[in-house]
């Protein structure tokens, strides 16, 4: 059974090297990562990376490219879960095409969250 991929995109450096640091001790998921929010070419590079979930982290959930970027993923990728980080509102948000909690309290929980309703609707075992 192939491991849960997480793809991290943030236009904050030192957000993205502390949560990939953190989701790699994660032993039943596979960091893809991480990924500029400015680099224009992400929609074309997620067919070859195939995530299970995308976490998307930049400033506040009013962000005109992180929403745009939601947007396209959701609708050309519908297999993938998507995590938008608020950086500065300390909230997040969670789009996808399962029935999953639209808030949360900790981001790790909801990409664990997000993992566990793949592993359930696709048959995958934890490693």
């Amino acid at each position: 059974m192939s491991t849960p991929r997480v793809l991290l995109i943030s236009s904050q450096r030192l957000f993205s090297e502390s949560m990939e640091t953190i989701l790699r001790a994660e032993k039943e998921v596979e960091v893809i990562g991480p990924w500029n929010l400015g680099d224009r070419d992400i929609c074309e590079r997620l067919a070859e990376a195939r995530p299970s979930v995308v976490v998307i982290a930049d400033e506040n959930l009013q962000s005109e490219t992180a929403a745009e970027l939601t947007k396209v993923i959701i609708e050309r990728y519908s297999e993938i879960s998507v995590i938008r980080a608020a950086l500065n509102e300390n909230v997040f948000r969670v789009f996808s095409t399962r029935t999953l909690p639209a808030r949360g309290d900790n981001l790790l929980e909801t990409i664990r969250t997000c993992i566990t309703s793949i592993q359930e609707s696709t048959g995958l075992d934890r490693p």
